[in-house]
This record gives structure tokens, C-alpha cells and sequence, in this order.
């Protein structure tokens, strides 16, 4: 016998049963059996609320008592609570109430992540917008639309955040624009830093002061070295060179022994004859001994060396509103590649003299060899102008102050890395070539491992630092010589200016500070060259930019820094100087100033321009003897000798050598 789930169908099969029996004749009893149907499941009341009963899990049969006895009595009567007492509408409109709350609580969960970004994309705007007002390069109408465009993508991607379907859009872009918040945050922390870095002026100067031997000097080191016999000079760099020997004697534990020297000549001589076994100078002579004494560098070598540092005394720096009043800021370029740490040459010698409410600059340029006085230094004697920066900025600074009879207020000191580095992150610069020409010597290209000639064409060239570089430092194929090559120097300046004043420059800005560190020195506040930003930025003017050179006659003469045999100098024209110093005056009053006036020694300088036609100057190269084996080993050197000099105005003698 089948067992059917229900009452219903348990009758069913019953009468289903009886009729077979009919149908055989044979007529059976239903056997009943009440402990079967017990234990079978109630039917569930099918009603409107079905689900409310589904979700709560709750049929008639959970109403039985599950431990009544298998052949006990009926379980006794549930009593209902007041939720099991309403009708099944009640209930299910009670359960769509709670599942819609629930919905509403899970839809606003989902905006509640949206909203947070939103607040932080606030945030991140204000600490942008404090940044530009501490950085102080934006004018005010950028500053205002900057503020506006930031609050409104702000409110934007919080509203969206309301909406059934653009909320993830809002979530998206919320995230994107807090990117580009935190990218814009770092870069100006980082320019802050950099700018702060770049203008935090040194107080101190530092000179190399070494111990040379013969090359094949068995020394290996100072303490090999300790019972030799030294040689000094007793010259200039007397101070520095003591304090090194102070500090070798106190890590020996001995006093060395000593020999002074006049001249820089006797005193490679006795260490050439072995009279002497080392010699103790400062490594910025290198050069101008190398000169005096070919093959210097080449025969001995350098055992230990010491860093002397020594206080920059500099006058106090004016605080002045430098986007209202005029000033004069001297810039000099010094004569090496690296950092600024250690002192050497100046090689390029400029003022520039601004005028910011009439936006109008002079360049000054004062040949590298002019024989002038060194305040402070030679005392009455006379020196080469480049050897002022061996002894640091402020000598140089007095230097030009004596020579025009002006106050210098700021200086930029700079050496030929910096040119490189800030050609380059302003993307090159546009420079106008008064003719074709090469560059005399070979350079040397790392990347490449080659050597080759820098080549400019007349009229505008488009270059990189290198090649900015060349550019700015030929002379030896140059028509006009060293004045020439001061001429190209203020164009690459100018060339710079052009690309400093334009809007461009904000993208390429931390760029510009980042290459100026560690190669650049400046006494200018982070707030004074801001400013400067900001005013171009503001008004876009153009400038008028005049440049102008300082001439002079060639001589050879003794000089304070090298008194071993005279030196070819420039002996500084005074009518030079004055046309110059005139134009100074009208542009510090507010003039509208042009060229200097030309002098006569500026027309027996003045270059025929037929003389520039042609391919002379492109094809005119070093020959192959000429590059002896210092210029090979350190990628380029020019001989002091090799300078392109003119016929003196008075004694009609002619100096070239």
C-alpha cells in the first residue's frame, strides 16, 4: 500500500482501493492506523502574506508540540503571540515596510563612500590653494580662477553622488581629480623646498687645498708622505694653506717640514729637481700654473687633499620690493662643471641692471681678463678680473663696484652645469648667430663616445644646453674674439629671459629650480624671485633688453695672483666705462635707454661684417697639435696663449700673439 503525503490523498487512495476490491469481488477493510497520520506534516494555509511565511520560516505544523509522545495525545494548543494574531495582509505589509528600509539604509551606505571622497577631494583643493599663496607666483586672477574651477568640480562630484545612476561616475572622477590634487601638492611642496634650497645664500666658501707629488713618487698618501720636505707659497692663499697644514700636523702628530717660495716657478722647479719632495698649493691654480708651467698637471700627482672653508663676509642684503625699484644684480659664471662647493675662476662677468616698472635690462659685459684691482685681495695691485672668484663672490662683487662706481645689491653665480641644466629644462632656447661658424676645438660627446665640432648657422639657432654652452664660450673662431664671445653670452642670457617671462614656464618651473641646485648661489629671497614670476605673469609685458661691452687694449702684465711672469690682460678703456655708466644712470632713473655710445677703441674692435661671409669660420678648426694630451684627458682645453688680441689705439703696436 502506497503512503500518500496528505489526508486528501490518503482518501483518494482509499476509494481508489475499494473500487479494485469491487472490481475483484472481494470486498476489504480499510486499516486506519491514527499513529500514521500523527506524524504526517499539516497542510500549510495558503494566503495572501505566503512569503511572510516563507521568510520567518513559520507553517501550521511548527504549531504541534514536536515532543509529543509517538502515541500520545494531540500536542496542546499554541498560544499565539500578538504578531502571530494578525491577519496575513498585516503582516506582509509589515515586511515590505522593513525590507524598503532596508533598501533605503543599503542606498544610502552606498553614497556615504562617495561623500567621503568628495571631502577628500576638498581637502586636498584647499591645501592646493594654501600652497599657491605661500609659493606666491600666481597672480590674483589665476589664484581666484584656480579657487573657482576647484570648488566647482568639488560641488559637482558631490551632487552626483545623490543620484540613482551617475554616482558611480562621481565616485570616478572624485578618485581622478584627487590624483591629480595630490600630484599638483607635491610639486609645489617640492618647488617650495627647491626654491628655498636654490635661494639660501652660502656663508661660507670652500677652497681645495692638495699635496702634490713627482708622478712616480713611491707616496701613496699623506702619512707616506710625513717626513718629506714641503713646498709653499707665500702668496695670497698663505691663510688657506696654513690651516691645511695645521690639520695634517695634528693627524700625524708632528710638525711638517716647510719651504717657502716666491714664485709659483721656482716652486715647481725644485719639485721637478727633487730639491723639494711635495708641494702644498691650492688645486684653483691648476690651471694658470698649468699655463706657466706646460705639463704640470700631467707629471705629478695628487696624494691627499683638504677642504678648507673660510666665512663669506658679504654686506647685508637689502630688502627690496624688487617688482617697484630699480637694482643691479652681478652674474657670474664660473670657470667649471659640477657644484658650486669649491671656489675657482670667473669666466663670465656681467651686471645686469633692471628696471622693472619701465621693463627695461642692460647687460654689461667686462672681459674675464680685465686688469683691475681686487678690493680687499691686492691692496694697490693689479690682477686679472677672473681670479677675483678664487677668492670668493664678494671680491668679485667689490671688483665691479670700484670699476663703475655703483652699488651691486644681488648676485647669481652660476658655472657651465647650470647653463646646461636650465637650457634644458625650459626646453632649449632660440638664439640669433651673427654669422656661421664652428667651434675651434674638438668636443667630446659621452653618449656617443665620439668627438666632433658644435656647428651654428647665421640667424636663428634652436639649441640645448650643450650646444648653448659652445656657443656661449667660443672665441678662438670667433670674428670678434673675446668680444665676440661676450656678445653670444648676453644672447644666450637674453634667450633665457625670453624663456623665463613667458607663461611657459610654470610647467617647466620646479624642473628649472631642481637643475639650479647645488649649481647655482644667489643672495635673492625665495619671496624676491617669486615676485618677479608673479609680476610677468600678470602683466605679460615685453622687455626692452640692451646689451653693452666694456672694452679694453691688450697687454701683458704682472699680475698679484701669478707674480712669476706677466700675463695677457685687458687693460679697461675709461671712455668705455663712462658711455656704459651713462646708460646705467638713465636707466636707474627710469629712462628709456639704448646702446652705449661708440667709443673709439669700441670702432678699431668693430668687425666688417664681409669678414663674416663666407665659410671661414665654419671650416677654421684647431689642427690635430694643438690638442695635447691634458685637453684629450679632461674633454677640452684652451690655451691662454691661443687668445685673439688687437692692435693698442695709442701705440699702434701690434699684441697678437
Amino acid at each position: 500500500m502506497r503512503r500518500k503525503s496528505t489526508f486528501e490523498d490518503f482518501e483518494e487512495m482509499f476509494r481508489d482501493e475499494s473500487s479494485d476490491s469491487e472490481d475483484c469481488g472481494e470486498k476489504k477493510e480499510l486499516e486506519f492506523d491514527p499513529r500514521i497520520v500523527r506524524k504526517m506534516r499539516r497542510p500549510e494555509i495558503p494566503a495572501n502574506g505566503s512569503e511572510l511565511f516563507e521568510e520567518q520560516g513559520e507553517t501550521q505544523a511548527d504549531f504541534y508540540d514536536e515532543d509529543a509522545d509517538e502515541y500520545g495525545e494531540m500536542p496542546k494548543k499554541h498560544k499565539k503571540s500578538k504578531k502571530e494574531k494578525l491577519s496575513a495582509e498585516e503582516r506582509y505589509r509589515m515586511r515590505e515596510d522593513r525590507l524598503r528600509k532596508k533598501a533605503e539604509k543599503r542606498r544610502r551606505n552606498k553614497h556615504i563612500g562617495g561623500k567621503i571622497l568628495t571631502f577628500i577631494q576638498l581637502l586636498l583643493s584647499i591645501v592646493l590653494m594654501a600652497a599657491f599663496v605661500m609659493l606666491n607666483i600666481l597672480p590674483d586672477k589665476y589664484l581666484l580662477a584656480a579657487g573657482v574651477v576647484l570648488l566647482f568640480l568639488f560641488v559637482f562630484c558631490f551632487l552626483l553622488q545623490f543620484g540613482r545612476r551617475v554616482h558611480w561616475f562621481g565616485k570616478i572622477l572624485s578618485l581622478i581629480l584627487i590624483g591629480v590634487l595630490i600630484f599638483g601638492n607635491i610639486y609645489l611642496a617640492k618647488t617650495m623646498g627647491t626654491l628655498n634650497v636654490v635661494t639660501k645664500a652660502k656663508t661660507y666658501q670652500t677652497d681645495k687645498i692638495v699635496i702634490a707629488v713627482m708622478a712616480d713618487n713611491p707616496a701613496q698618501s699623506i702619512e707616506d708622505a710625513k717626513d718629506y720636505q714641503f713646498g709653499i707659497m707665500s702668496g695670497l692663499d698663505r691663510a688657506k694653506v696654513d690651516q691645511a697644514i695645521e690639520h695634517i700636523s695634528e693627524g700625524l702628530n708632528q710638525e711638517l717640514d716647510i719651504s717657502e717660495y716666491t714664485t709659483y716657478s721656482e716652486l715647481v722647479q725644485h719639485l721637478y729637481d727633487g730639491k723639494i719632495d711635495a708641494m702644498i698649493y691650492n688645486q684653483t691654480l691648476d690651471e694658470l700654473i698649468e699655463d706657466n708651467n706646460p705639463g704640470f698637471i700631467e707629471k705629478v700627482r695628487i696624494i691627499d687633499d683638504f677642504e678648507v672653508k673660510t666665512e663669506v663676509l658679504m654686506k647685508d642684503v637689502p630688502d627690496l620690493p624688487i617688482t617697484k625699484e630699480p637694482f643691479i644684480v652681478f652674474l657670474s659664471g664660473m670657470d667649471a662643471y659640477g657644484t658650486l662647493d669649491q671656489t675657482c675662476r670667473s669666466d663670465v662677468n656681467i651686471l645686469a641692471c633692471v628696471n622693472p616698472t619701465t621693463k627695461q635690462v642692460l647687460l654689461v659685459s667686462v672681459p674675464r681678463d680685465a686688469y683691475v684691482e681686487i678690493p680687499g685681495i691686492t691692496y694697490g695691485e693689479s690682477d686679472k678680473l677672473t681670479h677675483a672668484g678664487m677668492y670668493g663672490i664678494q671680491y668679485s662683487i667689490a671688483t665691479m663696484e670700484q670699476i663703475f662706481d655703483i652699488d651691486i645689491d644681488y648676485y647669481v653665480r652660476v658655472n657651465f652645469s647650470a647653463v646646461i641644466q636650465m637650457v634644458d629644462a625650459l626646453g632649449g632656447i632660440d638664439v640669433e648667430s651673427d654669422y656661421a661658424f664652428s667651434t675651434y676645438y674638438k668636443q667630446y660627446n659621452a653618449d656617443t663616445d665620439t668627438w666632433s665640432y658644435y656647428e651654428y648657422k647665421k640667424g636663428l639657432n634652436h639649441l640645448d644646453g650643450i650646444y648653448a654652452l659652445a656657443f656661449a664660450r667660443e672665441r678662438m673662431n670667433a670674428a670678434g674674439g673675446d668680444y665676440q664671445r661676450a656678445k653670444n653670452q648676453q644672447k644666450v642670457i637674453a634667450a633665457l629671459l625670453e624663456k623665463i617671462k613667458s607663461p611657459a614656464v610654470l610647467t617647466g618651473y620646479t624642473n628649472l629650480l631642481s637643475s639650479l641646485e647645488g649649481t647655482m648661489d644667489t643672495n635673492f629671497s625665495s619671496q624676491q624671485l617669486a615676485s618677479l614670476v608673479k609680476m610677468q605673469l600678470n602683466d605679460n609685458a615685453e622687455w626692452n633688453i640692451v646689451s653693452s661691452t666694456v672694452y679694453g687694449y691688450s697687454s701683458e702684465e704682472y699680475c698679484a695672483s701669478y707674480a712669476d711672469s706677466p700675463l695677457y690682460v685687458e687693460i679697461l678703456d675709461d671712455d668705455s666705462i663712462l658711455a656704459v655708466k651713462e646708460v646705467i644712470d638713465k636707466l636707474m632713473a627710469g629712462e628709456v635707454i639704448s646702446e652705449p655710445r661708440v667709443t673709439d677703441l669700441q670702432q678699431i674692435y668693430e668687425v666688417d661684417e664681409s669678414d663674416m661671409e663666407g665659410d671661414y669660420y665654419v671650416n677654421n678648426h684647431a689642427d690635430d697639435d694643438e690638442y695635447d694630451d691634458f685637453y684629450w684627458e679632461h674633454g677640452g682645453y684652451l690655451d691662454e696663449s691661443d687668445y685673439e688680441t688687437f692692435v693698442h689705439p695709442e701705440t699702434e703696436e701690434d699684441d697678437y700673439e
